[in-house]
């Protein structure tokens, strides 16, 4: 018998069954880890017991679905329940919650290649608002510092830094978000983490204040070796400097010194930065869209 209920902590694994069942189906291999979804479950704005749902048939998770704090819809159904009408009862669950919420938007990525998922949003409204793309840094991809205009530097980050960190990021994503990160959540979802390092990351700044940012996260024991960037960003008034790729350069040359030889990080079109990244070195490993519902 089939049986609804909020998700609970214990559920993590299953969730995160779920999530790479999905991914190996699309990209050959997972894309989220546990401690993605555990860092998304910490933001003190997140509560499982209101903004998820996960279905069980005679006791095992089968299908989920999670309401993130800025209109964020995570879902996933187990291969034999495709098709059962789950996915459309959980979109549907987030979409009459988000708008009792007063939520502007929602939003959802999916592999590109997933045309049956495209197609059940579209059925409901749901668009295609851009492309995005996951991109890697090879092991061998050489990596060599640049020169900075005068007074700009780029060092390890510190604690004192973090809320200047959070207003660059803040800023620098606004544009493509209209619901701002408070401090807290952007911290539990970044270097909070228990696989983030902060002396690993990197800023940058201009006569010590601090014009940009570049966090990543570690993989875990036995994990594939390689660091993620979850956030690169650098203000406004300072772009076009060579900040951001410098930043990358620390970030790698840092993470291959510790024994990550790899770097990866996501994009999409709207940011304009698939070139730069691009001509850092790093190559498109999976693309995906990223859908949306006006609320």
């Amino acid at each position: 018998m089939i049986t609804a209920r909020a998700l609970v902590e214990a559920d993590l694994d299953a969730v995160v069954d779920l999530l790479h069942a999905y991914d190996r189906r699309w990209f050959g291999e997972p894309t989220l880890t546990a401690g993605d979804v555990a860092a998304e479950w910490a933001a003190p704005a997140f509560a499982l017991a209101t903004d998820s749902e996960g279905w069980e048939d005679d006791g095992e998770l089968v299908a989920f679905g999670t309401l993130g704090t800025r209109g964020g819809v995570e879902l996933a159904v187990r291969h034999d329940w495709a098709g059962s009408g789950l996915e459309d009862a959980l979109l549907g669950r987030w979409e009459a919650e988000a708008r009792r919420r007063g939520f502007v938007a929602l939003h959802r990525h999916l592999p590109a290649a997933d045309e049956e998922g495209r197609a059940l949003l579209a059925g409901r409204g749901w668009t295609v608002e851009r492309t995005g793309w996951l991109l890697a840094l090879a092991a061998d991809a050489p990596v060599e510092p640049g020169t900075l205009a005068e007074g700009y530097a780029v060092r390890a980050m510190t604690a004192a830094d973090l809320p200047a960190v959070h207003a660059v990021v803040s800023d620098a994503f606004a544009v493509f978000s209209p619901v701002r990160r408070s401090y807290e959540d952007w911290r539990a979802g970044t270097v909070d983490r228990a696989d983030v390092t902060l002396a690993h990351c990197r800023v940058a700044t201009l006569h010590d204040e601090v014009v940009g940012a570049c966090l990543v996260v570690d993989p875990g024991p036995g994990a594939d070796g390689e660091a993620w960037v979850p956030q690169v960003a650098v203000a406004a008034d300072h772009r076009r400097r060579g900040l951001a790729r410098e930043l990358l350069v620390a970030t790698t040359l840092a993470a291959r010194a510790r024994g990550v030889p790899r770097l990866g990080l996501y994009t999409n079109s709207s940011t304009g930065a698939l070139g730069l990244y691009e001509r850092f070195g790093m190559v498109v490993r999976h693309t995906l869209v990223e859908c949306g519902l006006e609320l």
